[in-house]
């Protein structure tokens, strides 16, 4: 009894211990909710609650929760430090899949972005006020900078999406292989920038988006034509056709440049993870040939079936 009640404890430990460490698979982010700022007893502290929303939803890429959702909820209140318990109930109850705190200590703005279904800890950061100058006087500015570094720290800047006429999320077009993605608003995106569709994974033990994320790289392309929040992409290489589906999320080294260059020198900087080449990335071509050859066949297939049927 002894044996099987120790057996079952360290199954228990190692079931609660081991996804804390775990390797981790980051999936597509769109739906946040960002709460206000704690100890900011300033009259603008909810106008900088605004901007930090603002910042979030002027390319439309993320849908965060508005104010009176989370006041029905029974949510909308200040907050620090949250407890995966908590952060997974949170983000249970508004729907989120990340929930945004700022706290003020002493002089010091700090903010944390937790993801939704397992409460762990995916971006901090934090910003000290100049000493010769009034809080109030900084706080929009501090607050909205830190949402910008932590937009910034997402490795994607885009995801794939289906065609509704089309009804695939790859598909061949004048021999070439396609997808589109979304771009949101006021992109930078243009006609023949490189295009990276990536795996993003880490380590839940300490906050996900820093340089110990590992983004690999699994399918590359080239952008043939930006239509309003749409680019579609043609595919040159990847690794598995499979993987290239709807939300699949997808990155511009273009971009990645130009965020290495605005934060790269700044305290508030983007942690812009390192990346990887999947090594069984392959020419797109070589699909579609086994795709051809497998075609061929099936019809070869079904042309001697019909005609032994006919036979006999």
């Amino acid at each position: 009894m002894m044996r099987f009640l120790t057996g079952f404890l360290l199954f228990i430990y190692l079931g609660v211990s081991l996804p804390a460490k775990a390797e981790l698979k980051h999936s597509l982010l769109r739906r946040v909710a960002v709460f206000p700022i704690a100890d900011a007893n300033f009259g603008n502290s909810e106008e900088a609650w605004w901007q930090m929303r603002e910042a979030l939803t002027k390319d439309q890429r993320f849908f965060v929760a508005s104010r009176r959702f989370m006041v029905n909820r029974g949510v909308y209140q200040s907050r620090k430090n949250l407890k995966p318990a908590d952060a997974i109930i949170l983000a249970k109850i508004l729907d989120a899949q990340a929930l945004v705190v700022a706290y003020l200590q002493e002089r010091t703005l700090h903010m944390k972005v937790y993801e939704g279904e397992n409460g762990y800890l995916l971006w901090e950061g934090d910003g000290e006020f100049h000493p010769a100058l009034p809080i109030n006087d900084q706080l929009i500015r501090m607050s909205t900078q830190l949402m910008s570094a932590f937009i910034s720290s997402v490795p994607y800047q885009a995801f794939q999406v289906m065609d509704e006429v089309i009804g695939k999320p790859v598909y061949e077009e004048n021999g070439k292989t396609l997808a589109q993605v979304y771009l949101g608003a006021n992109t930078r995106v243009q006609k023949g920038d490189s295009a990276q569709w990536v795996e993003v994974t880490g380590d839940a033990g300490q906050a996900f988006f820093t340089t110990s994320t590992k983004v690999t790289v699994i399918a590359e392309g080239i952008v043939q034509e930006v239509k309003g929040e749409r680019a579609i992409i043609e595919i040159e290489k990847m690794r598995d056709p499979q993987e290239l589906k709807e939300n699949s999320l997808v990155r511009f080294p273009k971009e990645i440049s130009r965020l290495k260059e605005l934060y790269g020198d700044s305290e508030k900087a983007a942690t812009l993870a390192p990346e990887y080449l999947s090594s069984e990335i392959k020419n797109s071509s070589e699909f579609s040939k086994k795709h051809s050859s497998t075609s061929t066949a099936l019809m070869w297939i079904s042309s001697i079936a019909g005609f032994l049927l006919l036979a006999f």
